[in-house]
């Protein structure tokens, strides 16, 4: 039996990149899942940092991509950034899962790209103002409602597609040990949800938006660098027996 699809050397159709350009393909999008996470931290933290008036933890992610905040494409380009190398990242993991005797690659990747689809939808249809409780203002845009709708749409899938990978990795010897990791990302990715849902405008509510964004992103990161991991070592046992 093979217990992970991308250890395996031959043939390419068993779901493994092995030579040539789409092994070149397979890890660009598996390091994707790394600089996608990275890539969107350093974004909230810098635009965080230039909000002076609010306070490196004032305002929520939306609020630090929208027109009126203080220099809003650094926030603009993680959301797109972050998306893009999410859907690549999604499409590496389905190959890496996928055709081997665990039974496919399950939801879990399709979920990983829905994220990172809508991620990329959350930061092209930006919020109005950066704060959610504007004083004196009109009502929202279109745009603003749809992002809005996106950003709950997001959050479901943050929980979900951890919750998938963890059935999925728990069919698989290779990644069974991952499975109560998974679970209990998700378990406290749905609580601070649940905490910061209670009270968006609250105090605490970007702190804990934060948080609810990291978890998942900090468990895709991981996958992804056991990815480029198990693939360097198997090129490398490729090279001593050829």
């Amino acid at each position: 039996m093979v217990p992970c699809a991308e250890l395996v050397h031959e043939p390419p159709e068993n779901g493994v990149l092995v030579n040539g350009w789409r092994r070149a393909v397979f890890r660009l999008g598996a390091a994707a899942g790394i600089a996608g996470p990275a890539a969107f931290t350093g974004a909230w933290i810098a635009s965080s940092l230039r909000q002076t008036r609010h306070g490196p933890g004032g305002l929520q992610l939306s609020g630090l991509a929208a027109p009126d905040a203080r220099d809003p494409w650094i926030m603009l380009a993680g959301f797109l950034v972050a998306g893009g190398c999410t859907v690549a990242f999604g499409a590496a993991l389905r190959q890496a899962l996928g055709g081997n005797a665990t039974g496919g690659a399950g939801p879990g990747p399709a979920l990983i790209q829905g994220a990172g689809l809508l991620t990329v939808a959350a930061g092209l249809l930006r919020r109005d103002h950066m704060l959610l409780n504007a004083p004196g203002e009109p009502g929202a845009s279109w745009h603003s409602n749809a992002h809005d709708a996106i950003s709950g749409l997001v959050y479901v899938n943050l929980v979900a597609a951890q919750l998938a990978l963890a059935w999925r990795f728990g069919r698989d010897p290779a990644w069974r040990h991952w499975r109560p990791w998974l679970l209990a990302s998700a378990a406290a990715t749905g609580v601070i949800l649940i905490a910061y849902a209670t009270d968006v405008t609250g105090p605490a509510a970007a702190i804990l938006q934060r948080a609810a964004v990291t978890l998942p992103q900090a468990a895709v990161a991981a996958i992804a660098a056991r990815l480029m991991w198990r693939a360097g070592r198997a090129r490398r046992g490729a090279t001593a027996s050829g």
